[in-house]
């Protein structure tokens, strides 16, 4: 082997080592006697961090995105009470002939009357209330469900992307690290006149894109943690992110996931409006009957120093206003309501079949990578590497090698990002993590 070579290889191996996997290094700690220590830091490392349930956890108990839904369903209750309630008695008082002349007074004399009356309200207007108010606290519960599961969603993409971000900062830092070493070797061979100087502007280059590389790599890494802690209801992102479920893949669900739209909130409550619709349309044809008013009174003759009982009803007569317009809006909104539900319905199965096979793609995708591509591409590095040594290939062979071993790598990441943002969508189209609000209390906004 000539003895330019050398140089390149002695920080080549520098690099190898400097990359070698976490089993090997364990083997050596364990040689050297320091595993216990190794161990045991690493567990306190891995329980400080924070893994995906608990972020879930964090974002439903703090996060202030809920917080105006739990006011939604506390005001809907609160008109619950209110439509049950029956109309107020009115008490009167009026004085008569007070200052009428003698001859009418001896007719009619001076007389204080006192009244109470109440209105009457019949044809089922307080039951009709009642049920709009009762739909109405339905629909706000089924919303605040819909906003928690948004809010486990998108917790569930950020923290993808979080841990993707902090995979792709760490391949970065490979490739500085390998660049600034292949710098070096050919610095040395330039300076040895065993290289065109080109050459070390080429590693430069190299090196200097690496550097930005990994610089935009910790930005979006910084992006995609505020972006976590924002959704968590937390003003800093001082927290490990657990990147160990990131790399779990699970086959998709082969069962049709179609029908567990029924049962999730997005479709309770468009039938809850439907509902609600029909309730208001039969409000407003009770409150096309008109309401008697029943009252009761005393008369007092002050001059007689007697007194006598006063009853009355009164009842309008619909001639003017028999609530037609209402009555025909409130028709109108159930039919609207009707067709919306059924545009609403095709739309979510719609969208849940474009997400199942959005993450039926993705878990192939990043299946293949995991089981067969970036095998072949460690494969295809080792192979390189050992040819080098033996002087069959040229370093830039190896190069090559590592640098497309970085690229699988980074496209395993995006895969899998991919996947996990998928299977969010999937989840909450579904519904899946609904029991998981009601451990935790928010399935009513109470």
């Amino acid at each position: 082997m000539p003895i330019y070579d050398i140089y390149l290889i002695l920080p080549l191996c520098a690099a190898l080592a400097a990359a070698a996997p976490a089993g090997a290094q364990d083997k050596a700690n364990e040689e050297g006697g320091n595993r216990p220590s190794v161990e045991s830091a690493s567990k306190k490392v891995a329980a400080d961090k924070l893994t995906l349930d608990e972020a879930i956890g964090r974002a439903l108990a703090q996060s202030p995105r809920l917080q105006a839904f739990r006011s939604a369903v506390a005001a809907a209750k609160a008109e619950r009470r209110q439509a049950g309630a029956r109309q107020n008695p009115e008490v009167s008082f009026s004085k008569e002939n007070f200052r009428a002349g003698a001859a009418y007074k001896v007719i009619s004399p001076a007389q204080n009357v006192y009244g109470v009356s109440q209105l009457v309200e019949i044809g089922g207007k307080i039951s009709a209330r009642q049920d709009v108010a009762d739909k109405g606290v339905e629909i706000a519960g089924l919303e605040h469900q819909a906003a928690a599961l948004d809010l486990i969603r998108d917790v569930t993409v950020a923290y993808a992307e979080a841990v993707a971000a902090e995979q792709s900062v760490r391949l970065a830092g490979e490739q500085k690290a390998l660049a600034e070493d292949v710098l070096k070797s050919v610095s040395t061979r330039v300076d040895a006149a065993a290289a065109p100087l080109i050459q070390k502007a080429r590693a430069d280059v190299e090196r200097e894109a690496a550097s930005v590389a990994l610089d935009t790599a910790k930005r979006r890494r910084d992006i995609t943690r505020k972006r976590l802690a924002v959704l968590l209801g937390e003003d800093k992102d001082n927290f490990a992110i657990d990147g160990e479920s990131f790399f779990a893949l699970s086959k998709p669900d082969e069962e049709a996931a179609v029908e567990k739209l029924t049962s999730g909130p997005d479709m309770l409550r468009l039938n809850s409006l439907e509902e609600q619709a029909r309730s208001r349309y039969d409000l407003e044809r009770a409150n096309a009957i008109p309401d008697p008013r029943i009252s009761a009174g005393l008369t007092r003759i002050p001059s007689a120093k007697d007194q006598a009982l006063l009853v009355g009803v009164s009842l309008p007569i619909p001639v003017l206003n028999a609530n037609r317009g209402n009555i025909e809006r409130a028709r109108t909104e159930v039919s609207r309501t009707e067709q919306e539900n059924r545009n609403a319905s095709l739309s979510l199965a719609a969208d849940l079949n474009t997400a199942e096979q959005l993450l039926e793609n993705a878990y192939l995708q990043a299946s293949t990578f995991k089981n067969k591509i970036l095998p072949s591409a460690q494969k295809a590095f080792a192979l390189a590497r050992e040819g080098y040594e033996l002087g069959r290939f040229p370093y830039l062979e190896v190069l090559d090698a590592q640098r497309r071993l970085f690229e699988v790598k980074q496209q395993h990441i995006a895969a899998l990002k991919d996947y996990h943002t998928a299977r969010a969508i999937v989840e909450r189209l579904t519904a899946a993590h609904l029991p998981k609000l009601t451990t935790t209390g928010e399935t009513d906004g109470e």
